[in-house]
């Protein structure tokens, strides 16, 4: 990786190495322009982030995901990356349980009406006049939705999509629907070598074809006008510096743009209107990493009523690794759980009595078994300020006018630019980067 000289002068520059950046910077280092990726981290990734933990009887480090974890469903971008790459991938899979009024058994298809309230919501839209876009909240009240039906659904959607369904759009959840099914979006795959090989891989790309890396960059102002960019930067040191070029892709997270905490001179408005008109979801996960496995076999628990309703393993991989997640609303009492407790390892004794309760063990015994604990605040990550991007009610339209060139030399990528419906997942990321290094080619003849 390089350290940018005072006057230094490229093509194309690149605001973040998360995959998104590094796919931009990739396509177009590769079409025979001069590219620069400025990244304010010590790596390549963004909200990739994995680390490699040695375990025992496994016969291998084994990768803990702390960010994006699964490769949803079969769209192109990622597995043409996968495949490229030459990494390996599994689907996960086994049987699904449920821990209700003290009692873990099987999830019963009865007791699981996500899916069919989604269904019925597209179905309901499909007949609506245009323009219409409650949100999920007074959809489920225009169509008299209660009890359990009523509940699981909104866990689900503030679950996967780290949302409030009292904000997010019906229009974007069926938006997001359609391009789930359309790439068997059910169907979920992790990585064998761990997340982080893709943008490993992309990155080593870019640098095979010409391009630069400055890493531990913090871009601080960008100042332009057509045809020509300047970013000023603070370094690892403290120190001021300039990068210039013709043309800047700012693949920044949405929560970084709404925070202003990077300024423009002038402000794109019609971008960054936009941009606060997007929102950014909450989540909070821990991963257990056990030195044998106690857990009744299962890919995914599901338990309602705690503080951490969502648990998943590697299953078919025998590896004693168990994920705790909560999204939305509910990521943000176990935050403020968190704050009260001002314990560092307090989420991780949140994590080990509810597994007690679930499966019927000690916590203490559970102390014993654990090897290791792993987390990352996203939300306090000064780099990322969430977890990733949904729209609001009246919001549908917002990522589209964001993927829009300001004046052929700032181009915006990211998840929540994507405008198939993919927010919030890598494949998005990456199809948003491609995207926006198209732009940029098809604009240069």
């Amino acid at each position: 990786m390089n350290t940018p000289g005072a006057k230094a002068k490229y093509g194309t520059l690149v605001v973040g190495a998360g995959v998104a950046g590094l796919a931009a910077a990739r396509t177009l280092a590769e079409a025979g322009q001069q590219v620069a990726i400025v990244e304010a981290r010590e790596r390549l990734g963004g909200r990739i982030l994995t680390e490699h933990v040695p375990i025992e009887n496994v016969g291998r480090r084994f990768p803990i995901e702390l960010g994006a974890e699964f490769v949803h469903g079969l769209p192109y971008v990622s597995w043409n990356l996968i495949g490229e790459a030459g990494l390996a991938a599994y689907e996960l899979g086994g049987p699904q349980l449920c821990f209700d009024e003290g009692i873990l058994k099987p999830c019963a298809d009865e007791e699981r009406h996500a899916n069919e309230v989604l269904e019925k919501m597209m179905q309901w839209l499909a007949q609506q006049p245009a323009g219409t876009d409650p949100t999920f909240a007074e959809y489920l009240d225009l169509a008299e939705i209660h009890g359990l039906a009523r509940e699981e659904s909104a866990a689900y959607v503030e679950g996967f999509n780290a949302a409030d369904h009292h904000l997010i759009g019906v229009a974007a959840l069926c938006r997001q629907q359609r391009a789930e099914d359309e790439i068997q979006g059910g169907r979920i795959f992790h990585v064998m070598e761990g997340y982080d090989a893709v943008p490993r891989f992309l990155g080593t790309r870019f640098l095979q074809a010409g391009g630069t890396v400055h890493l531990r960059q913090r871009v601080r102002s960008i100042r332009w006008t057509r045809g020509a960019v300047t970013l000023i930067c603070e370094n690892g040191a403290g120190e001021a510096v300039e990068l210039h070029a013709d043309r800047a892709v700012i693949t920044l997270p949405l929560g970084v743009l709404q925070a202003s905490s990077v300024t423009f001179d002038p402000q794109p408005r019609r971008i960054l209107s936009q941009a606060q008109r997007m929102a950014m979801g909450s989540v909070r996960r821990a991963t257990l990493v056990f030195k044998s496995r106690f857990w009744t076999e299962c890919s995914f628990l599901f338990a309602s009523e705690a503080l951490l309703p969502t648990w998943w393993t590697p299953m078919p991989e025998a590896a004693p690794v168990i994920t705790a997640w909560v999204g939305g609303p509910k990521a943000a009492a176990v935050e403020e759980k968190l704050r009260m407790a001002a314990n560092p390892n307090a989420l991780r004794d949140y994590c080990l009595h509810e597994l007690a309760g679930i499966f019927g063990t000690h916590v203490r015994e559970l102390e014993d078994n654990l090897a290791s604990w792993h987390t990352h605040d996203w939300g306090r990550d000064e780099h990322a300020l969430g977890a990733y991007s949904y729209a609001p009610a009246g919001a549908i339209d917002a990522s589209e006018k964001m993927a829009e060139p300001v004046e052929k030399t700032l181009y915006f990528a990211g998840e929540h630019t994507n405008t198939q419906g993919h927010w919030g997942t890598v494949h998005g990321a990456i199809d948003s980067g491609v995207r926006a290094a198209a732009q940029i080619l098809e604009e240069r003849g």
